[in-house]
């Protein structure tokens, strides 16, 4: 699901909505802005334009106030400088809020990591950053603490900080082919470094919940009355059926790899570069099985499109030199990402840390729900990649 901005314009959205148009229109000619606006609304999880449009002006109205003394602590932290400015925030993802801080020394973008990303982790993701960028790739530039920290720990929350860049929006889903060839050159210039990955495949990745698990959780929604409680109940074979893809993961052929390249983690930048921003889920898995995360994040939904899937495949070439033999295997590793990812995003709706994650968890669990993964699906798509 998309995140809007804190501040989100309505020119913003209508940009968006005219370049998904322009997507839509490769594969299906007859496409009219109404079909673009209601696609746009529901990758931002709300039911149709105008209700995008109602979100976008109360969020305008409404912006989220910076804790009491977060953008000193900081500038302190990450050594900064002096604030000149109190902190404006930028937009909430499923870690938390990222903040603008300006200084005497500069403007920086302060965002809040998951726990489990700790010093070490934050160090395969720079690792791999600084040799992307030295390939080409564009990233923000991190800023290490006066500890020399990628990360610390600020009001009870784990943080990291980059030098402010300007950029625009995430592509659009689906992105439009020329977009695709990119997104697909940066996965093969990635995977052209072939930096030896040297610590285990994440469990997050490879360890999936039990029949028994699944029960709970519905049980859990049912208790807490959610209202897509019975559509959970109608879901769950097919979210279940996933779990007969799977696959024996060769550890001769593992790399470092994002293991995170999703749309929302990319941007548009200066003269329409792309700029990925996101670095600290970094880790070791194969070529094959991260091309497949890939296809799933930027080719499956909300249809598959045949010039998209090319496209990718074609950029992939273009920087690797060739394409990976993939068959239903190599979807595995997403598989076991989105299960995982479908499961903790309905503990978080059922028990929400606070409004914004309610809010978020709710409405990433019925766009999930709605539009679920699924074996036909990725059929579809691995014979897409063949035709």
């Amino acid at each position: 699901m998309r995140f809007l901005p804190d501040k989100p314009s309505l020119g913003f959205l209508r940009k968006e909505a005219k370049d998904l148009l322009a997507a839509l229109r490769e594969s299906s000619p007859g496409a009219s802005l109404a079909d673009a606006q209601q696609a746009l609304a529901s990758e931002y999880g709300l039911r149709d334009w105008n209700a995008l449009k109602s979100e976008a002006e109360r969020r305008a109205t409404e912006l989220p106030v910076v804790p009491e003394g977060l953008s000193d602590a900081l500038a302190d932290a990450f050594g900064l400088g002096r604030i000149t400015k109190e902190a404006t925030p930028v937009s909430f993802t499923a870690m938390g809020r990222c903040w603008s801080l300006t200084t005497d020394r500069g403007r920086w973008l302060a965002v809040t990591v998951f726990p489990w990303i700790d010093e070490a982790q934050a160090e395969a993701g720079s690792r791999l950053r600084d040799a992307a960028v030295a390939a080409g790739i564009v990233a923000p530039t991190p800023v290490r603490s006066t500890e020399g920290r990628l990360i610390e720990t600020v009001q009870g929350q784990s943080w990291r900080v980059h030098e402010w860049i300007q950029v625009g929006p995430s592509p659009v889903a689906p992105p439009p082919a020329a977009i695709a060839r990119r997104i697909g050159t940066t996965y093969g210039t990635l995977h052209s470094l072939a930096i030896p990955g040297t610590a285990p495949v994440n469990p997050y990745l490879t360890q999936r919940g039990s029949d028994a698990d699944w029960e709970r959780l519905l049980e859990r929604a049912r208790v807490a009355r959610k209202p897509w409680a019975e559509r959970l109940a109608e879901t769950l074979p097919v979210l279940l059926d996933l779990r007969t893809i799977d696959v024996e993961i060769d550890g001769e052929a593992l790399i470092l790899c994002n293991c995170n390249l999703i749309p929302e983690h990319v941007r548009t930048g200066h003269n329409d570069e792309l700029v990925v921003t996101e670095w600290d889920f970094a880790g070791s898995l194969t070529p094959a099985s991260e091309l497949g995360t890939g296809l799933t994040q930027w080719t499956l939904r909300p249809s598959i499109n045949q010039k998209t899937v090319a496209a990718f495949r074609d950029g992939y070439v273009d920087a690797a030199g060739n394409w990976p033999e993939l068959e239903l295997a190599s979807f595995a590793v997403a598989v076991t990402g989105y299960l995982n990812w479908t499961y903790n995003t309905i503990c978080e709706a059922i028990s929400p840390a606070d409004a914004d994650h309610a809010t978020f968890a709710d409405r990433e669990t019925v766009d999930i729900l709605t539009r679920p993964m699924t074996r036909p699906g990725l059929e579809k798509l691995l014979s897409a990649l063949d035709a």
